[in-house]
């Protein structure tokens, strides 16, 4: 069921009127990264989120796509995202005030006392009842506070699909599918990282059969890959056999180096996974060559 035009235009002006810290040219993602969180888990039937149990998840969220900073506090949003009439704790007179009312409680507190967070009740039944909702606020924080080339890392991270009518895409696919792979692009080994957790940079789980085609969030349909290989293979410029043999569509064209450097590797085998049973499936592959892949293949020297 959706939301009438009016409600869906007032609660996407609730969730853009957020007020997100600033001092000078400092601009802090907290709360949007909360909200985009919280929308993933909605996504999966989840009515509350017990701080303790989504501290990690969050920080790692405010470590990879926030502002560098020394110490992150995942609290912080869980707490004052209240002030914006899109988040309750609806245990929060059990807390201890702190002396500082700009503060947040004590994090032993919010762990100790299982406190949790969530969408008031309206806006939670508004966003349950109505998924095009979901995806259209997840847009607007993602435009309004990441640019482009974030969004889908940040939506993969929060668990949330902005294509599909489920809007919940499986965050742990992303995982299985670089740890398979040993972090590394499967075609070009491109495999660089940042910062002290390593986190990849440009390297996505592609799938083979699309989502959108109800391709499953399962290894045997993933592969992966540097942005630019993912978006060649998107694009039917490539395919990959159930044995792992790389082919490069004929319709690909364009100048030297890069066109030779492409024609490579046709034709050839790319990086393994470290199990057999993360091979691609043959379903998958089959669905990619007829739906996907603009062949018939070069005849190039192999």
């Amino acid at each position: 069921m959706q939301a009438s035009s009016s409600r869906r235009e007032r609660l996407q002006s609730q969730f853009e009127e957020l007020t997100v810290w600033k001092q000078g040219e400092q601009r802090a993602s907290n709360k949007p990264l909360l909200i985009l969180y919280a929308l993933g888990r909605l996504a999966q039937g989840d009515r509350w989120l017990t701080y303790s149990n989504i501290e990690e998840d969050l920080r790692n969220l405010l470590v990879e796509f926030g502002p560098p900073r020394k110490r992150h506090h995942p609290e912080y949003p869980f707490w004052h995202l209240r002030t914006d009439g899109v988040w309750v704790i609806p245990e929060s007179d059990r807390l201890d005030a702190p002396e500082n009312t700009s503060d947040p409680p004590r994090i032993t507190e919010l762990r100790e006392k299982n406190i949790r967070g969530g969408f008031p009740e309206d806006i939670y039944e508004s966003l349950r009842e109505d998924p095009g909702l979901r995806r259209s606020i997840a847009r607007l924080l993602l435009s309004s506070h990441f640019p482009s080339s974030l969004h889908e890392d940040i939506a993969v991270a929060a668990g949330l699909d902005l294509e599909s009518a489920s809007t919940y895409r499986d965050p742990d696919f992303r995982l299985q599918v670089l740890q398979a792979y040993q972090y590394q692009c499967a075609i070009c080994g491109f495999d660089l990282r940042i910062g002290a957790t390593g986190t990849p940079i440009g390297l996505e789980a592609a799938h083979i059969k699309w989502k959108q085609a109800q391709g499953p969030d399962d290894v045997s349909n993933g592969l992966a890959l540097c942005a630019l290989h993912h978006k060649m293979l998107d694009k039917g410029a490539l395919h990959v056999t159930e044995d792992l043999y790389l082919l490069v569509s004929e319709a690909v064209h364009g100048s030297d180096p890069h066109l030779s450097r492409l024609r490579d590797h046709h034709g050839k085998r790319i990086h393994t996974p470290q199990r057999t049973t993360y091979y691609p499936d043959g379903e998958v592959v089959t669905w990619h060559v007829e739906e996907v892949f603009r062949g018939p293949a070069g005849a190039y020297q192999m």
